[in-house]
Parts: structure tokens; C-alpha cells; sequence
């Protein structure tokens, strides 16, 4: 296996990988297979995870693998731990408040709407293992377990992104297919919100204080 590696990931990332060429991008891994070309973007558990999104930077590295590769995959490396209160086990100078219900959102946000795998690796071991299985996986000529199931559409219809997000988000609490084009407008990707504060999402139009209110909770898995 030869990968391409992000000049940015840590010295003790990269040496895991002994065939590999490093390189400058803008996001951390690729794989060239049979199926095309695999992005990977790695994220630490849970503290770079999070923060990542409250700063947009997961935003902006899946839409640099969206433009450059065929397949986009999240690795999740490390245990995201819950104290006894639900909410995520995060160092003492962080401000980001997560709870189980949350983070799921989040997963099938990245999952469904954003259209990127989700691998997982507790350890180092384990994310060369993940990655090794990936191309092994996509070097495959055919999946029989995936070829024989029909597709829940027909080829010659797909649905685009901004369609799957509009959808997406008349799915959060009060909103409307009006409100619903409002908000994209402001927050044109799903990670957008997830990054916003009531208050930002309270300056759209249609949307007003306990609408916004509602939204970030439901999010960010708050319970009332």
C-alpha cells in the first residue's frame, strides 16, 4: 500500500505509514485504489474532533475531499468518554458543551447528509490497520454483499447536495421548506450549524429566538 500524507499530520502519524509520500493538503490521507480515490481525514478523539467543528475546519476538509476525491472517509481515532452528567469528557479549558445525543447527530449528519465514511481506531495499531483494510477493501473488484441489493433509486435520478441539505434541515425543530431555504442560505453546509450559536441562527429570517433556540439544542442533543 502506498499513501499519500499530509506534510501537517504529526511526525509519529506519518512514520506509522513506511511506503508513503508526503505532501502539503487539505486534508490528511489518500489512497489510491480500483474504486478511485479514497480521502481520509483523521481526527483525534474527541478534542480535536469537536473543535474542529466549532472552528470550521472539518467543514472546509470534507469539502476539499469532495472536490478531489471519489470517496471521503472521517477516521476517528482514540474513545470519546461521557461524564456522569451525559455530556462528552473534554479537558477543563475547553467551552464546548456535548452530550451522547449530540455526538450522534453529528455522526449521522456526516454520515447521510454530508455523504463521508466514518471509520473508527482506539489506537495507532488500529488506524494503520483501518487503513491498510481500506485499500484491501476498495481494491476489490466486486462486493457481491453490495451488488445484490437494489439501490433505494433508480440510476438516472440523484438527488444534489443542496437538495440533501434543504431536506436536512427541514428536519430540525419548527422549520418549514421556507425557513429551511433561509437557513441554507446562511449556513450553506450542515457542519455550519452544528459551529453556530443561537444568536447566529437567530439573524435569519423567519427564524426567530425560540426557534433558534430549539435548533442548537437539537443539535447539540441538549435535553430540557
Amino acid at each position: 500500500m502506498s499513501i499519500l500524507i499530509t506534510t501537517n499530520e504529526p511526525k509519529r502519524v506519518r512514520e506509522l505509514f513506511q511506503d508513503r509520500v508526503e505532501v502539503p493538503m487539505n486534508f490528511d490521507m489518500v489512497l489510491y485504489t480500483e474504486a478511485g480515490k479514497i480521502g481520509i481525514e483523521r481526527k483525534q478523539c474527541p478534542g480535536d474532533l469537536l473543535s474542529s467543528v466549532s472552528d470550521g475546519r472539518l467543514n472546509r476538509e470534507i469539502l476539499a475531499m469532495r472536490e478531489e476525491c471519489d470517496i471521503s472517509v472521517i477516521l476517528l481515532q482514540g474513545n470519546i468518554r461521557y461524564n456522569k452528567n451525559g455530556t462528552v469528557r473534554l479537558g477543563k479549558r475547553t467551552s464546548y458543551h456535548w452530550t451522547d445525543k449530540g455526538i450522534k447527530n453529528l455522526f449521522r449528519t456526516i454520515q447521510y447528509v454530508e455523504g463521508c465514511y466514518l471509520e473508527s481506531a482506539r489506537n495507532s495499531a488500529e488506524l494503520v490497520q483501518v487503513v491498510n483494510d481500506l485499500q484491501e477493501y476498495f481494491d476489490k473488484p466486486t462486493h457481491n454483499s453490495l451488488h445484490i441489493r437494489r439501490g433505494i433509486r433508480s440510476d438516472w435520478i440523484k438527488s444534489t447536495q443542496q437538495e440533501k441539505i434543504i431536506y436536512w434541515i427541514q428536519g430540525l425543530p419548527g422549520v418549514g421548506i421556507f425557513t429551511a431555504k433561509k437557513i441554507y442560505e446562511k449556513f450553506p453546509a450542515p457542519l455550519l450549524l452544528f459551529q453556530a450559536t443561537p444568536d447566529d441562527i437567530d439573524d435569519i429570517p423567519r427564524v426567530g429566538r425560540a426557534m433558534a433556540t430549539s435548533i442548537y439544542e437539537f443539535l447539540h442533543g441538549v435535553d430540557k
